[in-house]
């Protein structure tokens, strides 16, 4: 009797559990539509069919690992602050285990990796987190607002996305980022910007 051929969920978990494999042993230059074919024993034109380049495929891996190990999306956790100093330092300890789970292999990987990718490859998989990330802070200023906070009138998107931004950078730079670091961004940088005085 022949191997039963797996698909949908089944084949997407063992393709991710030898991307993440791959990574964590190679970094993402290691990775090949060709090895994670054969490891995960499908063949390379079912990876072609989901995935543009092996790039595409490692992020979808970890950000299928933040899902799975942290239940859900940042934009999906839920709030239980009684301010909106509270909501934000819940959301950013969040974001900190989304960037833990992904780990410093993969981040040094990424690092090397979005600079010998196509601008539009690296701009796709940004905007999508870039839209993850502002849904996650609509939601906080909005509870805030329906609190009674005097939250600022049209705050951009640049701003919005300001604190996600910080982080992904200190950790590129390998910083280790603790509570009191957070709680300098928040009071002293986020509360000033979106509440008025």
């Amino acid at each position: 009797m022949g191997k039963v051929r797996r698909r949908g969920l089944e084949l997407e978990s063992a393709i991710y559990r030898v991307v993440r494999k791959i990574v964590d042993e190679e970094g993402i230059e290691g990775l090949t539509f060709q090895k994670v074919a054969q490891l995960a024993e499908t063949s390379k034109s079912v990876i072609y069919r989901h995935w543009e380049t092996p790039f595409e495929l490692a992020i979808a891996a970890f950000q299928d690992r933040i899902q799975r190990e942290n239940m859900g999306r940042i934009d999906e956790i839920v709030l239980n602050g009684k301010d909106l100093h509270d909501d934000l330092f819940q959301l950013m300890n969040r974001f900190l285990i989304s960037i833990d789970t992904l780990g410093r292999t993969f981040l040094r990987s990424l690092l090397i990796e979005i600079g010998n990718q196509s601008n539009e490859s690296v701009q796709r998989i940004m905007n999508k987190n870039s839209e993850i990330d502002l849904q996650a802070m609509n939601r906080i200023l909005e509870r805030a607002e329906k609190r009674g906070e005097n939250v600022k009138g049209n705050i951009t998107d640049d701003l919005k996305l300001l604190p996600f931004e910080w982080l992904r950078y200190k950790t590129f730079l390998q910083k280790n980022i603790d509570q009191e670091m957070i709680r300098e961004l928040i009071e002293d940088i986020l509360i000033p910007i979106y509440l008025k005085d």
